[in-house]
């Protein structure tokens, strides 16, 4: 529940450095819109200020375990904390405490949060809206102790299989220089049983300070992912984030190129490991490190293939664009709304593009925010979060880089697959792109996966809403395409 970085429940490799109390729920689509869930009216009896006090419990977009504590002070106002179980237990103070009308809402203001409810007698519950940077919901129920708040933990299946083991396999925390100075990246090497030599992978992730799990709503997406290829005979090395973890730097500071240093930095560690195949190495890039993948593999002359989950063909801007209208409409946004929303973000964007140093960005964004307060496109309790996204170097660095000239440039066997319900990274918008760029490329293969999301989950309509409410982590016909592709590749 750290306030600048975020990427889903904390384990033994999960951010230790940063984090916001949402995570990394939904990767690129908190940049696209800021979203606002209607709340319900309550129905039946109301809930007066004395119901409030205790604990309240609840799952934060369906995955993130969350505590309310609520007391009486000693001077009869209402005060409390807020809890993440999920996070190393960290707690937070809540303020602004208030009930009425069916309603409970709060504030915590070191992390930018804002919660507000109504009462609904029937589920005997708080049904409303965590505001942090973007709305997400949060149904809140009375908790008894710690096993009724342990009970909320959602079921993860493959995760839970992983651990049950057996794994035909050896996991060895590894550590390794990146090219930028006091930049030390650490990770898990995963090799399969008996003397090799392996083909060998690096996982590079999405958007967000992910660990080498890319934790995203309780999904360890890349421990399934690595174990599914190291089942399949493929050496995997997937690392922390700078700054997250147990790497070191600043992830704050960070741009998209920073992240490709150091996912080179990657390859070349891997490379030089005992029992690899250093003449089979590859990449696999999902979302923003399928951006990521093709940039170093241009510069990188040991890597013989690249593997693009749902990576963007499209520039940063224009794929919020259209990342933003379709998640707008899951959402239940009318189209009015989505229209002033992006027409305000094209007449806003391209100062920040433009912006030289952090003066410039700083002064647009402030502009922006100003201006979308004064509209109410975004709601002034989460102005502070907003700000603090649009002027970080990396969200500036993401608007403005164009993935096609590393795209059209890749010779090595690619293989993009996309699903077909992502609304992060779309299909219908990307692909095209992606064939169009990768005409010249012979060797790549282009497959849009029929009913997955951006996660490569199987789902019913791709909302980002919908991730931490799904169990699987990563459909395993997606799972199986992967690996047979890398197996077959020479």
């Amino acid at each position: 529940m750290r306030q600048t970085a975020h990427n889903g429940p904390g384990d033994s490799n999960g951010a230790q450095s940063g984090g916001s109390i949402m995570r990394n729920t939904a990767g690129l689509a908190k940049f696209a819109l800021i979203c606002s869930a209607v709340i319900g009216a309550g129905a039946g009896s109301s809930a007066s200020a004395q119901d409030v006090v205790g604990d309240w419990g609840g799952l934060l977009a369906a995955s993130l375990r969350i505590v309310i504590h609520v007391t009486t002070g000693s001077d009869g106002k209402l005060v409390g904390k807020l809890e993440s179980v999920d996070q190393g237990d960290t707690t937070v103070p809540i303020e602004a405490i208030t009930t009425g009308d069916n309603g409970f809402s709060f504030a915590a203001p070191t992390i930018n949060g804002h919660y507000t409810g109504k009462w609904d007698a029937d589920k005997q519950a708080w049904i409303g809206t965590w505001s942090q940077g973007q709305g997400l919901p949060l149904v809140l129920t009375r908790v008894a102790d710690k096993a009724a708040v342990a009970a909320l933990k959602p079921a993860r299946p493959q995760e839970e299989a992983i651990a049950r083991g057996p794994r035909p396999y050896t996991d060895q925390p590894v550590t390794f220089p990146s090219t930028a100075p006091g930049v030390t990246l650490a990770g898990t090497l995963s090799r399969p049983p008996g003397p090799g030599p392996f083909p060998a992978v690096v996982l590079i992730a999405g958007s967000g300070p992910n660990n080498r799990d890319e934790d995203v709503l309780g999904h360890k997406v890349f421990l399934v992912l690595g174990d599914a290829l190291a089942r399949r005979g493929i050496a995997v090395l997937r690392y922390d984030k700078r700054g997250i973890g147990q790497s070191t730097g600043d992830y704050t500071r960070a741009t998209v190129s920073d992240f490709a240093d150091d996912a080179d930095a990657a390859a070349s560690y891997l490379a030089r490991q005992p029992r690899i195949d250093a003449k089979r190495l590859g990449l696999l890039g999902h979302s923003e490190g399928g951006l990521i993948a093709p940039m170093v593999a241009n510069r990188h002359s040991d890597i013989a293939f690249v593997v693009l989950l749902a990576a963007p063909a499209l520039r940063g801007d224009r794929l919020l664009e259209r990342q933003g209208t379709l998640i707008g409409k899951a959402m239940g946004k009318t189209d009015a709304q989505i229209d002033k929303q992006m027409a305000f973000n094209r007449a806003h964007y391209p100062a920040l593009i433009e912006a030289r140093d952090d003066a410039a960005a700083q002064g647009a964004v402030q502009a922006y925010i100003d201006d979308a307060v004064a509209r109410q496109i975004i709601p002034a309790t989460t102005a502070g979060q907003m700000a603090k996204v649009l002027s970080s170097p990396w969200f500036r660095s993401f608007l403005a880089y164009d993935p096609a000239p590393a795209l059209s440039r890749l010779t090595v066997p690619t293989l993009a697959l996309n699903g077909s319900l992502d609304l992060q990274v779309p299909a219908a918008d990307d692909l095209p792109v992606m064939r169009a760029l990768l005409k010249d490329n012979h060797q790549a293969r282009i497959v849009e996966l029929a009913g997955l999301n951006h996660l490569f989950q199987r789902a019913q309509t791709g909302s980002p809403a919908e991730y931490g409410r799904i169990t699987q982590t990563f459909d395993p016909d997606a799972l199986d395409t992967v690996a047979t592709w890398i197996v077959q590749t020479k």
